[in-house]
């Protein structure tokens, strides 16, 4: 055997070439399939769902009857947390959170949030109400560039809870959706 020289040892081997685009082909199109049927998943599922008119629902531990003619808004709404109601432009909001404190607390926080987190100003003092079932709470309305709104918050300190409603929307209509967002606030028990 003739000796191998050390040039000869230091040059690389040479590889025989292979294929490499059947597979990237095939990662590509498998890639191409999922976004493509995740958008047409996406299309065909509907964002809105409408409400049956007189049923009662249920958002924690408060029961209520939505008002006749709104949708839900399936991608805000979590089960047994919150829903959003939306008609046109305007939405109602019921969301319930676990609470332990004092009444006062979730109303500042509220505040802060919609006046620092979302750009609102507070219009007007802080009321006081109370429900044909013997709810009392808070409610403030607020105002901003993109519509103005109310808030109505009831805290039941007993099951350490707090329940909002937030009615919000542009200028237009909106009488009459402040006054569906009472009807709904008169109609909530929290005995759910």
């Amino acid at each position: 055997m003739p000796p191998v020289s050390a040039r000869a040892l230091a040059l690389p081997t040479r590889r025989t070439p292979y294929r490499t685009w059947p597979g990237t082909l095939a990662i590509g199109l498998a890639i191409a399939l999922y976004v493509g049927g995740l958008q047409l998943w996406d299309r065909h599922t509907p964002a809105m769902r409408p409400l049956p008119a007189g049923k009662t629902w249920r958002v924690g531990p408060a029961r209520f009857e939505p008002p006749a003619g709104w949708q839900m808004d399936i991608a805000r709404s979590r089960p047994g947390q919150s829903l959003v109601l939306v008609r046109g432009a305007h939405e109602i909001s019921v969301r319930t959170d676990r609470w332990v404190g004092g009444p006062e607390g979730p109303l500042a926080r509220q505040q802060r949030l919609l006046e620092r987190g979302e750009g609102q100003q507070i219009d007007g003092r802080v009321s006081d109400f109370l429900t044909p079932w013997g709810l009392q709470g808070v409610s403030f309305a607020y105002s901003g560039r993109h519509g103005s709104g109310r808030l109505w918050q009831l805290v039941d300190t007993g099951r350490k809870s707090v329940v909002m409603v937030d009615v919000f929307g542009p200028a237009e209509g909106l009488a009459d959706v402040l006054a569906q967002g009472r009807a709904l606030v008169d109609s909530m028990d929290l005995g759910a």
